[in-house]
């Protein structure tokens, strides 16, 4: 019921500051319960789609309050948007925090991550550079432990959508086509660096490992290109 309503709010069938229509209305329209669609309206509102106000009813919020890192609204703007967008959004913010969290992971991270991330690496070894189910599920995990190691709690919250950016580029990559690998050497050069506690170098290869990936993404119709600030190498300036 909740992904129903978001897919109208999304699609703009119900546009910001439009009134959901009566509780009557969708009741007779969906043929649920009253507790399944009050359920509904608390799963938006938690997610800042909709308010409900005395007098008003429920309307539907800016998307400026909109909570689009959440993992249900990522999926549910896959569904409406055009994958380019999406893909694109995803890729976008991968650039701009993996680098970075690789980084300081190389400064915060303690033995028992850094054993469950040489774990991952030894696991996407098994696969010999092809992508299984499992090979798949260690190259999730290596992203997400090096968000959560990189001594910023608030950066493990971007794990899901650092998971559905990995996912959504190995689904295009699947095409024999397109050929996505799981990039052993680049995971193992991040790996390195993150173990020798060298920030510089962990930036460079996760940078250099998601160019590999934006490289395949755009080739296969799915334009990644580097922002203007970093085509000049290494952000932010090391200092002389």
């Amino acid at each position: 019921m909740a992904e129903a309503l978001a897919e109208r709010i999304l699609t703009g069938d119900y546009p910001p500051g439009t009134v959901i229509p009566p509780e009557a209305e969708l009741l007779a329209e969906f043929g649920v319960s009253r507790t399944v669609l009050r359920e509904a309206f608390q799963v938006l509102g938690a997610k800042g789609m909709i308010r409900s106000r005395p007098r008003i009813g429920t309307t539907v919020t800016d998307p400026l309050h909109w909570n689009y890192l959440d993992r249900e609204v990522l999926r549910w703007r896959q569904k409406v948007v055009e994958p380019r967008v999406i893909i694109g959004e995803l890729f976008g913010l991968r650039r701009m925090i993996e680098p970075a969290a690789a980084g300081m992971a190389a400064e915060h991270i303690d033995a028992q991550a850094l054993e469950t991330l040489q774990h991952a690496v030894f696991a996407m070894a098994r696969g010999n550079g092809e992508r299984t189910p499992e090979t798949t599920a260690a190259d999730v995990s290596f992203h997400r432990i090096l968000l959560m190691s990189s001594g910023n709690r608030l950066l493990s919250g971007f794990g899901a959508v650092i998971e559905e950016a990995l996912r959504s580029s190995i689904w295009i990559g699947s095409d024999p086509a397109n050929r996505l690998p799981v990039a052993l050497d680049l995971h193992i050069a991040v790996f390195e660096a993150v173990r020798a506690g060298e920030g510089a170098r962990a930036y460079e290869a996760m940078a250099s490992l998601l160019d590999v990936t934006a490289g395949i993404l755009e080739s296969a119709g799915y334009p990644c290109e580097l922002p203007a600030y970093l085509r000049g190498g290494l952000w932010p300036p090391e200092k002389s």
